[in-house]
């Protein structure tokens, strides 16, 4: 059955047949409403004939998986499904013909800006998590590669805002243009769309860190801070689709010490080496864990990766050996390695940097959270533990600097 849905006002420029802008500048902070308004204009671009529509990540793992879901959620919702032929990577509007292609920019095979550009007849280019193209050339190619003779050209920058340096910064937002339409929203204008726990964590976040409640829940944009360590462009340019065949996986955990609202999260990061000594980030799952929780959580991917778990123990070695024996019977013969910070943050999160610099750690696919606070993480005045970034020292450390001593549990 169709759903009735509520569009936020700020989005209704997307909707215009004979839009007055080139550009759509959609900008906001988490829980925003971005995707699934940006999701529903192009579901409904595609009932006009003729719309080749590009939409692009810099980097695009699976779109069956991440992305076309959305889509097909929304056609759902309206009750309009069966008008859509959806593949892996393509969605065609069987009325009308057109389509909408998925594509990432970079990929295992490399940049992939020539192919896009020569993609005939596109009308349409949406470029998602824009603040990942750190390249301005690449999108001025594929900017200037959308010239449509008979139909409207629009090109929807879908951004959360990241820092002042970042040249989209520099073009659209530091002297607005005449051609582009600006829409900024914050999760408190779709606050009737989000749950509870949600609202909570942004609540708790607003009172504890207003620096980051500024950047990650309003959406606004942040200088470059002396001290900070890793650059999104640094991120981005590490980042991949896959992993080669690897030789060891690790998953490494930050124990919190409690699980309480004003807790910090479990780090855990899984991580893995190549044959020539390369090392890829292949999943974040960290969160706001019970002991029992984190324990299964790290255990259970430890099976999938065949890796053996880093654990850190300043919080008391005997805790962590014991919580993980709690989980039963599917933690035996996984092999634990026990760490203990000796040295300050900076001592240890220095030489995993130099590995990022030297081109020898990559991302396989995108990796939110942890990416947010590994841009955010000043170890010369930050208190707090960063618990993903420790996690990830952790892991790196095993796999490329040096070992410890194991235990079995």
């Amino acid at each position: 059955m169709a759903e009735r849905l509520t569009l936020l006002a700020s989005y209704q420029p997307l909707f215009a047949q004979y839009p007055d802008w080139r550009y759509a500048f959609v900008s906001g902070g988490r829980g925003s409403g971005k995707s699934f308004h940006v999701a529903l204009a192009l579901l409904n671009l595609t009932y006009e004939p003729g719309h080749v529509i590009l939409y692009t990540r810099y980097t695009m793992v699976a779109a069956h998986l991440s992305i076309i879901p959305e889509f097909r959620d929304k056609a759902q919702r309206l009750g309009r499904e069966d008008d859509f032929d959806i593949t892996t990577n393509e969605i065609v509007n069987r009325q009308t013909g057109s389509r909408i292609l998925f594509r990432g920019i970079q990929t295992s095979s490399g940049n992939q800006t020539a192919r896009l550009k020569s993609i005939q007849g596109v009308t349409t280019w949406v470029l998602d998590e824009a603040e990942e193209l750190v390249d301005a050339n690449t999108f001025d190619t594929i900017d200037l590669s959308i010239r449509h003779k008979t139909l409207p050209n629009r090109v929807v920058l879908v951004i959360n805002p990241s820092v002042k340096t970042h040249f989209l910064y520099e073009r659209f937002v530091q002297r607005k243009r005449t051609d582009t339409v600006y829409i900024h929203t914050t999760y408190k204008e779709n606050r009737d769309n989000l749950s509870a726990s949600f609202l909570s964590i942004a609540e708790d976040t607003r009172q504890s860190n207003p620096t980051r409640y500024a950047h990650i829940f309003r959406g606004e944009w942040i200088d470059e801070v002396a001290g900070l360590l890793w650059t999104r462009g640094e991120i981005v340019r590490a980042r991949v689709e896959e992993a080669p065949e690897l030789s060891r996986v690790v998953v490494a955990i930050d124990p919190a010490i409690s699980n309480k609202a004003a807790s910090n999260e479990t780090g855990i990061i899984v991580a893995g080496v190549d044959r020539n000594r390369r090392g890829y980030v292949l999943e974040d799952l960290s969160g706001k864990y019970t002991p029992a929780q984190w324990a299964s959580i790290a255990i259970d991917a430890a099976r999938r990766w065949n890796a053996s778990i880093v654990a850190e123990v300043n919080q008391g070695g005997d805790m962590v050996e014991s919580v993980l024996r709690s989980v039963g019977e599917k933690s035996r013969g996984i092999r634990i390695q026990s760490v203990k910070a000796s040295r300050g943050k900076y001592a240890r999160a220095e030489p995993i940097y130099c590995l990022y610099q030297e081109q020898r750690v990559y991302h396989v696919g995108e990796l939110p959270l942890l990416e947010s606070q590994m841009m955010g993480f000043n170890p010369e005045t930050d208190d707090g533990s960063p618990d993903r970034v420790d996690a990830l020292v952790w892991a790196l450390h095993q796999l490329l600097i040096k070992g410890s001593v194991p235990f079995v549990v």
